[in-house]
């Protein structure tokens, strides 16, 4: 139970903090931006070819957990009898925030060439009138 905590608190704070590195997507993003392609009139390659980007994603992202199961870092190792070992489990969650960052950004790179130029237009006015909606939303 203890390893399955430590595994869902290193998961949860790659997806969502800031590092050295900048600010993962959060998930919430990557679903809008999935949402976003979809709805583009696409040929049935590149709806072949999106697939094929999106399952190579989630076969890197469950690496980099099946590889956080296999660690040897316990939860105990976090803690001393003074103080919770911050730089350790920064260390740790830093590792994983730089391998998750760059699967994202492969991931959002390869969708992005996947578009024609046209497609791509489209897509970035989408994502204004999404932030436009969101800013209102904001403000009120």
């Amino acid at each position: 139970m203890a390893k399955f905590v430590f595994i869902l608190l290193i998961g949860f704070v790659s997806l969502y903090s800031k590092s050295s590195v900048g600010a993962c997507i959060p998930i919430g993003k990557v679903v809008i931006l999935k949402k976003s392609i979809m709805s583009l009139t696409l040929t049935k390659d590149q709806k072949n070819k999106l697939l094929q980007h999106e399952e190579k994603l989630k076969n890197a992202l469950n690496d980099i957990r099946d590889s956080a199961n296999n660690r040897e870092e316990k939860l105990s190792d976090l803690f001393d009898e003074k103080k919770f070992l911050k730089e350790k489990f920064s260390l740790i969650t830093k590792k994983e925030n730089i391998a998750i960052t760059k699967i994202i950004s492969e991931y959002f790179e390869n969708m992005y060439e996947t578009l024609t130029p046209e497609q791509r237009v489209s897509l970035i006015k989408r994502f204004k009138r999404i932030e436009k909606k969101e800013m209102k939303e904001i403000e009120e």
